[in-house]
C-alpha cells in the first residue's frame, strides 16, 4: 500500500495545502478529502487523476472539499469514462448535486458542447467531458463504506464539533479505515479524542492523524474550546495513537504554529504517552506500507 499526503495543513497555513491524501493498493487508486491543491499535487505527484476512485470525504469543511470538483471535472477531462464514486457523511449527496446542476452547470454544458463541435468538425480528442456529471455519491455513516478485490474501508463517526444544543445543525464528520494488502491505515479526519477514531485506529499500521497546534498554544478559553471539541493539540494525539495501539503515526493538518522547529516540542507532548514512531508530514510525503 502506497500512501502520499498530498496536502497537510489548514486554510490559513500559507506554506501547506489542504487536507487530502491519496491511497493506493492494487488497481485501487482513492482519495481521501479534496482540499484546496488536491489535483495540482496529484499532477506533481505523477498520479494517474484519471483512474482515481472512489473518493472519500471526511465532512464538508471548505479545506476538505474545495477541490472535489476540480477532480470530478480534471479525471473526465484528462479521459475518465467510468462512474466515480464518492462517499461522505450525510449532505454529500446534496453538494454533488448541487455541483452539477447548479454551481458548475455552464461549465459543464460547455465543455460538452465544445467536445461536439469539435468532433462534428471531425476532430479527436480523449477528453471525456459527458463524465464530469458521471458520477455515484453516497451518503455514509458507521460500517463498512466500500470493498474490492483489493481494499475495504471502514467508516465511523468522530467528534470535530458537538453541537448537541442546536437541533436543527445536522453536523456529522467520518474517519476511514483502510484494509489491503494485510495492513491497515486510518485517515482520522478531524477530530479529537473520542471512541470513533480510536476504534478506527484500533492497531494500525498507520494513522494519519490531524494536529492543529502544539499544546503550548492553548492558553486561552479559545484554543482550550478548540482542542477540547474541535482539533487536537500535540498532547492530545499522543494519547489518540497510545490507546489505538497504533504502530505508527503521521500527523497533518498542521496550522501555521506547527512546522520542523517545532516539532521536538511537538514529540515531547506526544512522548508523554506514546513511544511508536511520529512523522511529521510534509506535502506529497510517500509512506510505504
Amino acid at each position: 500500500m502506497r500512501v502520499t499526503l498530498l496536502g497537510t495543513g489548514t486554510p490559513t497555513n500559507p506554506h501547506r495545502f489542504q487536507s487530502a491524501v491519496l491511497i493506493e493498493s492494487g488497481s485501487s487508486v482513492m482519495l481521501f478529502d479534496a482540499g484546496r491543491g488536491a489535483v495540482h499535487q496529484m499532477h506533481q505527484a505523477g498520479s494517474a487523476i484519471d483512474r482515481v476512485n472512489p473518493v472519500f470525504i471526511t465532512h464538508h469543511h471548505i479545506d476538505h472539499i474545495n477541490d472535489l470538483f476540480d477532480v470530478m471535472i480534471s479525471s473526465a477531462m484528462l479521459g475518465r469514462s467510468h462512474e466515480m464514486k464518492i462517499f461522505g457523511p450525510s449532505g454529500t449527496k446534496e453538494i454533488v448535486r448541487a455541483l452539477i446542476e447548479k454551481v458548475y452547470a455552464q461549465d459543464i454544458r460547455f465543455r460538452i458542447e465544445e467536445i461536439k463541435e469539435i468532433r462534428r468538425l471531425g476532430g479527436d480528442f480523449a477528453e471525456e467531458p459527458e463524465a464530469i456529471a458521471l458520477v455515484d455519491v453516497h451518503d455514509v455513516g458507521s460500517g463498512v463504506v466500500f470493498e474490492s478485490d483489493d481494499c475495504r474501508v471502514t467508516a465511523e463517526y468522530v467528534r470535530h464539533g458537538d453541537f448537541a444544543h442546536v437541533p436543527d445543525f445536522k453536523w456529522r464528520c467520518l474517519g476511514y479505515r483502510i484494509e489491503a494488502e494485510g495492513k491497515v491505515v486510518t485517515i482520522s479526519g478531524d477530530t479529537v479524542m473520542c471512541d470513533g477514531i480510536i476504534d478506527l485506529a484500533d492497531g494500525a499500521d498507520l494513522l494519519v492523524q490531524c494536529c492543529h497546534m502544539p499544546q503550548s498554544k492553548v492558553t486561552n478559553i479559545a484554543m482550550k474550546y478548540l482542542a477540547t471539541n474541535i482539533l487536537p493539540s500535540s498532547a492530545q494525539v499522543g494519547k489518540i495513537a497510545a490507546q489505538a495501539g497504533v504502530k505508527r503515526m503521521v500527523l497533518t493538518h498542521l496550522s501555521a504554529t506547527i512546522n520542523r522547529d517545532k516539532f521536538a516540542e511537538i514529540l515531547a507532548d506526544i512522548r508523554q504517552d506514546y513511544e511508536g514512531d511520529v512523522l511529521l508530514g510534509e506535502d506529497l510525503m510517500v509512506l510505504k506500507l
